[in-house]
């Protein structure tokens, strides 16, 4: 509460300040570190900046989540997309920001030239993890299910992928 209070502060983090937890009906990700801020926060507010992601397609707000970890190479070495899913089993944030106002198209996360980064003045809100990922796959012409991780968390019930059955609505501001 006391964050708050100052307006947030910004905190690094090392092995020191991670404890390890296990995450639940997990499949590859049965243990991982976490920040303690996280650990005891009240409230997580996920705020990702839409890419293109070599290895997962896209990073959006489940991949996001990987910044809360300590051994994220752990991830890479054990079915990435399953851990991502998996991680979601343990910590759902209580609302997710998709920054999609400029969005690197091709060649994430590594780096982009400029012509690689679309202007698209988006910004995607939602508490379900899945569902706002899920949407922000549109914006690649994609669907849900070419996001393995996407897929996967679904299949976990962590939340739905399904844009048919979702509540999307759309606000143009100029």
């Amino acid at each position: 509460m006391e964050y708050s209070l100052q307006g947030g502060v910004c905190q690094n983090s090392s092995r020191k300040t991670c404890y390890k937890v296990e995450v639940p009906g997990a499949k590859s990700l049965k243990k991982t570190a976490v920040h303690e801020l996280v650990l005891e926060s009240d409230v997580l507010i996920n705020i990702p900046v839409l890419k293109n992601h070599r290895g997962t397609h896209l990073t959006i707000a489940m991949k996001n989540l990987m910044g809360i970890v300590w051994d994220r190479l752990a991830y890479h070495s054990n079915d990435l997309d399953q851990c991502i899913a998996d991680f979601c089993l343990y910590k759902k944030p209580d609302l997710n920001i998709v920054d999609a106002y400029r969005v690197m198209m091709k060649d994430g996360p590594q780096g982009s030239v400029p012509g690689n980064a679309v202007l698209k003045k988006t910004l995607l809100i939602s508490e379900d993890l899945v569902a706002i990922d899920a949407a922000a796959t549109k914006i690649f012409g994609m669907k849900p299910e070419e996001v393995r991780y996407i897929k996967v968390a679904n299949e976990l019930g962590i939340g739905n992928m399904n844009l048919n059955e979702l509540k999307i609505k759309k606000h143009v501001i100029s």
